[in-house]
């Protein structure tokens, strides 16, 4: 009787032990991933701790003590929770204040940009903070240029004023009194010298006019860059020359600055 009493007692505690068993191994258990598709295509595997009428809150797979995320049933296409149960949602267009009133747009203040100053404004700051020896070499690349430009515009307009001079000397030559050619040979000298007299003056006008405004422009930057240094009080340009009195044979040196 007490062999009997003893395995039926040994029988219960091995059940029980079963039992706690079995709950802890489910209970240590690790939770199946949920997938939540959206609707442009992105997959996300995440823990869903809560499903409301607007949003899914979840936390990340990679920390599930982490924050709380949370997305909006709109963006959301299927949810395959993680026991297997799949749910789908379909698609809403979301028109907040569809039917108020459009408010006025307000008009947003001009901002100024570094592509809206103008390259006048941009090299006098570029002056403004240059070093007086950059001033100078500044002023006498752009004098060279000016100079330039207007002996070129001189020499274009002088070379077709004579071409186009020349031309119609041709012209003159190859006409009687009356205005007639003699020959065939006239008529064809004519021609060469009527189209030397249109590409005289077209050259000179067209070459002339390139000069000049080379000359023009970069003789403006020269005399703003000019006034920085004249702002500044510094010179222009300054010549240290040595010198030799031979009456008291003393040496010297002399220096000249020009403003």
């Amino acid at each position: 009787m007490k062999i009997t009493m003893l395995r039926k007692k040994i029988r219960s505690v091995f059940f029980l032990f079963l039992v706690l068993a079995a709950y802890f191994a489910h209970a240590q258990t690790p939770r199946k991933a949920d997938a939540i598709t959206l609707r442009n295509a992105t997959k996300l595997e995440v823990l869903i701790q809560e499903v409301d009428d607007n949003v899914v809150k979840y936390k990340k797979l990679t920390d599930p003590e982490g924050p709380l995320f949370s997305v909006r049933k709109s963006e959301i296409a299927s949810i395959h929770y993680g026991n297997g149960e799949v749910e789908t949602f379909e698609a809403v267009m979301e028109v907040p204040g569809y039917y108020a009133p459009a408010a006025p747009k307000a008009t947003a203040p001009a901002t100024s940009t570094t592509a809206a100053v103008s390259p006048k404004a941009r090299f006098q700051e570029e002056l403004r903070t240059a070093t007086p020896d950059r001033l100078r070499a500044i002023y006498k690349y752009y004098k060279t240029k000016s100079k330039g430009g207007m002996i070129m515009g001189i020499a274009g307009v002088s070379a077709g004023v004579i071409v186009a001079a020349i031309g119609t000397g041709i012209v003159v030559s190859a006409t009687d009194a009356n205005g007639n050619y003699a020959t065939y040979q006239d008529e064809k000298r004519a021609m060469r010298g009527a189209w030397m007299m249109i590409g005289g003056f077209a050259g000179a006008v067209t070459v002339g006019t390139v000069g000049f405004v080379k000359g023009g422009k970069n003789g403006s930057k020269a005399t703003r860059v000019r006034r920085e240094l004249t702002r500044r009080n510094e010179p222009i340009t300054f010549r240290i020359s040595p010198g030799f009195n031979p009456a008291n044979r003393s040496g010297h040196l002399a220096l000249s600055m020009q403003f």
